[in-house]
C-alpha cells in the first residue's frame, strides 16, 4: 500500500475525504480514526496490535502524569514555600518514574521488533556466539510512531499541554493514515489537536492541497521511480566495473531519495491541506545548504527537531554535562569551552540518527560520518576564519556561498553512498573503483547502457531535475509559487493544472517497462 496507488487515492483517501467533508464536526475525527486503523490493518495484513499497545501505554502514562500535575497545582496553594519545594520534588519523582516506564516500554518494543536480529548477529560476530535469528514482522511505521509516542508523554511531563483523556484520539494521533508510513514526525500539539477538532470544507484548501499533491507525484512517480531503475542496476552489481557509472549512480540516487521522500511529503501534506489539516514541513530545499548543520535543518526536519528537543537538550542540560561545561570553561577558551560539551552531546544525537534509519552498521556509520565532519568543521572554525582573513576571502560573498554549497553537496553525496550501499564493504569497493577505474567508455555503450534506462528516460530525468532546481531557486527568493498561480486568470490556471496532471500521467515511470518502487523511507 503506497500513497501513489490508485487504491489509496480512490478507496482510502477519496472515501475518507467525502465523509470527512459532509459529516458534522463532532464526527469528523471518528471518520479519520476508522479510516486510519482500517488503512493500517490492510497495509500491515492485520498486524495492528503493536501500535494499539503503544497508544494505550502513552494514554495511561499521560493520564497518570497529568494527575500528578493537577494534584501539585491544587496542593501548592495551601502550603508554605518550603513545603512546596518538597512536594514539587516528590511529584517530580512520581512523574519522572511514569515517564521513564512509558519511554522504556516504547523503546523496548522498537528494539525488539526492529533491532533484535541486528543485535544478535553483532554478538555472534564479536563473540563467536550462536544466537538464533528470529522471524519478526516489523510493524509498519514503528520508527515514526514511536517517536511521536515519546514526544507526547514527554511534553505532558514538561507541562507543555494537558494529557488527552480520550484513548481513541491518542490512537488516531499515532495511526493517522497520512503520517504513519513516512511521517512527518508531528508533535501532539501540531497534529493531535487538529485531528480532534474537525475542519470544515474549504475550496481554497482543496485547490492548494491538490496543487501540492500533483507536484509531489511529479517528483515521486516521474523522477524518483524512473531513477530507481538506474540506481538498482548499478548497486545490484557489487563488482562496479566503472567508476564514472558509480559516480553517476550516487548522484542519481541522491536525486531519487530526495524526490521520493520529499515528493511523498508533498503528497501527504497536500492531502492534509485538502482536509484543512496542517502537517509540519519536512524539507526546505536542502541542496541550497551551505553546511552539514544547515543541510540537516532542511532535510527530514521533523526527525532533526525530535533529536534536538528530546535527546540533545536533555543531555546537554543534565547535571553531568553542566559540570563538564563548568570544567571546560576553566581550561579552554570560551569558543572551545562551549563546543566541547556540545560535541559530546551531539555524539548521542548522531548515533541515534544512524540507528533510527536502520538495523545495520552502515546506518550507524552514516550518522557518525556526519557527526565527524560537523565536529571537524566546528573545531577548525577559528583556524578557517584566520585563513580566510589572511587570504582576504569574503566569507559573506556569493562566491564563497557557492563554494560552501558545492562542498556540502559533495559531502552529502558521499553520505548517500553509505546510505544506499548494501554494506560497508560495498562502500569500499565503490570508492576503490571511482579512483582506480573511471572507464569513461561505458557511458556510450548502447542506448540503455545495460542500466535500465533509454535516452528518453535520461532526458526526462535531466529536464525534471532542472525544473526542480528552478522551483527551488524561486522559493529560496521567497516567492510563493502557489499563491502566484492562484492569482492567474482562470483559463491560464486551468491549462497549468491540466498540463501538470497529464505530465504525471504520461511520463510517470509505471507499466511494463518499469518495476514497482516502494516508498524508500517506509523501510526505516
Amino acid at each position: 500500500m503506497t500513497y501513489t496507488s490508485f487504491e489509496f487515492f480512490i478507496i482510502y483517501f477519496g472515501a475518507t475525504y467525502v465523509l470527512y467533508s459532509i459529516l458534522p464536526k463532532k464526527a469528523k475525527w471518528c471518520v479519520l480514526l476508522v479510516s486510519s486503523l482500517f488503512f493500517y490493518f490492510i497495509a500491515t495484513r492485520g498486524h495492528i496490535e503493536y501500535i494499539l499497545i503503544s497508544s494505550i501505554i502513552i494514554w495511561l502514562v499521560g493520564i497518570i502524569i497529568q494527575k500528578f500535575n493537577d494534584a501539585f497545582t491544587e496542593k501548592k496553594k495551601l502550603i508554605s514555600k518550603e513545603e512546596r519545594k518538597k512536594l514539587k520534588r516528590k511529584y517530580h519523582n512520581y512523574k519522572l518514574s511514569a515517564l521513564t516506564v512509558g519511554i522504556l516500554i516504547n523503546i523496548s518494543l522498537l528494539l525488539v521488533l526492529k533491532y533484535a536480529n541486528f543485535f544478535g548477529s553483532t554478538i555472534n560476530t564479536l563473540f563467536d556466539a550462536n544466537l538464533p535469528k528470529f522471524s519478526i514482522v516489523q510493524p509498519l511505521g514503528i520508527s515514526f510512531y514511536t517517536l511521536q509516542a515519546i514526544s507526547y508523554i514527554t511534553d505532558v511531563y514538561r507541562g507543555k499541554y494537558k494529557a488527552c483523556k480520550n484513548p481513541l484520539k491518542i490512537a488516531l494521533y499515532l495511526s493517522f493514515m497520512l503520517t504513519i508510513i513516512e511521517g512527518p514526525i508531528a508533535r501532539y500539539d501540531q497534529l493531535g489537536t487538529q485531528l480532534g477538532e474537525g475542519k470544515n470544507f474549504n475550496f481554497k484548501n482543496l485547490v492548494f492541497g491538490a496543487q501540492l499533491v500533483v507536484w509531489g507525484l511529479f517528483k515521486k512517480v516521474v523522477i524518483a521511480d524512473r531513477a530507481a531503475d538506474f540506481v538498482n542496476n548499478v548497486f545490484d552489481d557489487a563488482k562496479f566495473n566503472s567508476g564514472i557509472i558509480v559516480l553517476l549512480a550516487i548522484l542519481i540516487y541522491t536525486l531519487q531519495l530526495y524526490c521520493d521522500f520529499s515528493g511523498i511529503m508533498d503528497v501527504v501534506i497536500g492531502l492534509g491541506e485538502m482536509m484543512g489539516i496542517t502537517l509540519p514541513e519536512n524539507f526546505t530545499r536542502p541542496f541550497f545548504a551551505k553546511s552539514i548543520n544547515e543541510f540537516w535543518q532542511r532535510w527530514h526536519i521533523t526527525l532533526g527537531a525530535f533529536l534536538r528537543d528530546y535527546i540533545f537538550y536533555p543531555i546537554s542540560l543534565s547535571k553531568p554535562f553542566m559540570k563538564l561545561s563548568k570544567n571546560a570553561r576553566n581550561k579552554f577558551t570560551p569558543y572551545y569551552a562551549n563546543l566541547i560539551p556540545t560535541a559530546v552531546a551531539l555524539f548521542f544525537v548522531w548515533f541515534a540518527n544512524g540507528m533510527w534509519h536502520g538495523a545495520a552498521w552502515k546506518y550507524i556509520v552514516y550518522g557518525l560520518y556526519y557527526y565527524a565532519l560537523m565536529m571537524i568543521g566546528l573545531f577548525a572554525e577559528p583556524l578557517s576564519a584566520k585563513v580566510c582573513n589572511r587570504l582576504k576571502i569574503d566569507r559573506k560573498g556569493k562566491g564563497f556561498a557557492l563554494f560552501q554549497m558545492i562542498r556540502t553537496f559533495i559531502i552529502v553525496n558521499f553520505g548517500m553512498l553509505i546510505f544506499r550501499a548494501d554494506s560497508l564493504k560495498t562502500v569500499g569497493n565503490a570508492v576503490k573503483v571511482i579512483f582506480t577505474n573511471p572507464n569513461f567508455q561505458t557511458l556510450s555503450v548502447g542506448s540503455k547502457n545495460g542500466l535500465g534506462l533509454d535516452i528518453l528516460d535520461y532526458i526526462i530525468l535531466i529536464l525534471g531535475t532542472i525544473l526542480i532546481l528552478i522551483v527551488g531557486i524561486v522559493q529560496e527568493k521567497g516567492i510563493h509559487i502557489r499563491d502566484r498561480i492562484s492569482k492567474l486568470p482562470f483559463a491560464v490556471k486551468f491549462i497549468i493544472y491540466m498540463l501538470s496532471i497529464l505530465i504525471v500521467i504520461i511520463l510517470g515511470a509505471y507499466g511494463e517497462h518499469y518495476g514497482a518502487v516502494d516508498l524508500l523511507y517506509a523501510n526505516f
